[in-house]
């Protein structure tokens, strides 16, 4: 389908607008009237949106009530906030897999100093069945870093869906993203979503995975819902940073703060353990399992890889 851009002007004010053939609804940048390009509006939901103050109030609140920002806060000034609708479809699939691996056991032969450590595989097989309900983002690409955190408060906090006609355009005056998704490919998106998760699920039950037969059905989809999602630029001295929020309730999702000095002792600190994990696994691996020296020699190097990286970084990310 072609993306190219066609010139329409507002039904309400005549101002320009611009759409392409997915385009479900434009909302004029000057008037906030919304123009219905698409004619399957019965078939959309939609959340109603708090608005912008609100947003800004939210940040403000955190601020106040945060340890760190309440430090830096007459640094703090914002510089953007920015709504938009974002489509999903929600999707119920039922899923039954079966799966066959091996898991290993460590066992202790022998006594005293004779006494050694052996590893050996057994095969087991099994069975499970689920049923999910998975949001899917009705775009080929997303670009943000909350976009998953918005569609799981929405199926945690449930908020009431409306008909697209019931919203009051003229004082929300949002964006709509695009739907460049049918229910169809959804559909196989969501089924091939949750053959993956049960297969990972299996994973888990085993070491080595060598066999995994996984039957999806979807069960049912929803319309597509476009959800209010609001973010908001802000800098801390010479830096810029995000928050990001559910439009109906301001919920937090996430955002980035600046990484303070206490921040980098505390990281050099962990770091410095794991360090002495990987040391201690090293020492004593000849006097415990090698195969438990071998995992704290690793797991010492992640910790203090993780801790690292951290350590020189200018932003960490807290979710809501």
């Amino acid at each position: 389908m072609s993306e190219e851009a066609v010139a329409y002007r507002c039904e309400k004010c005549g101002a320009p607008i611009e759409v392409t053939p997915e385009t479900i609804v434009a909302v004029c940048e000057y008037c906030g009237h919304p123009n219905w390009i698409s004619e399957v509006k019965e078939e959309i939901l939609i959340v109603a949106s708090a608005s912008k103050d609100a947003v800004e109030r939210s940040f403000r609140q955190r601020i106040e009530e945060d340890f760190d920002l309440r430090r830096v806060k007459d640094k703090i000034s914002i510089i953007e906030i920015s709504g938009v609708y974002v489509p999903f479809y929600f999707v119920t699939v039922k899923a039954e897999a079966a799966y066959e691996g091996y898991i290993k056991k460590v066992e202790r032969v022998g006594s005293g100093k004779k006494a050694r450590w052996v590893t050996r595989r057994e095969k087991v097989r099994g069975s499970f069945r689920s049923v999910l309900k998975l949001p899917i983002l009705a775009r080929r690409s997303a670009e943000d870093f909350s976009i998953k955190e918005l569609a799981g408060h929405y199926k945690y906090s449930k908020p009431e869906s409306i008909k697209l006609e019931e919203v009051d355009w003229e004082k929300v005056k949002l964006p709509v993203l695009n739907a460049e998704l049918s229910s169809d490919e959804a559909a196989e998106i969501a089924r091939d979503e949750a053959g993956d998760k049960m297969r990972a699920r299996a994973e888990s039950k085993v070491d080595e995975l060598i066999e995994f037969h996984c039957v999806t059905k979807v069960l049912s989809i929803s319309p597509l819902i476009l959800i209010p999602y609001w973010y908001l630029v802000y800098s801390c001295g010479r830096a810029q940073y995000r928050a990001a929020y559910a439009g109906w309730n301001c919920h937090l999702l996430a955002i980035q703060e600046p990484v303070l000095i206490y921040h980098r002792a505390l990281y050099f600190i962990g770091a410095l353990l794991g360090c002495g994990l990987s040391a201690f696994g090293l020492a004593f691996s000849n006097n415990l399992n090698l195969s438990m020296g071998i995992g704290l020699l690793v797991l010492g190097a992640g910790i203090s890889y993780a801790f690292g990286r951290k350590m020189v970084s200018d932003v960490r990310i807290e979710r809501g």
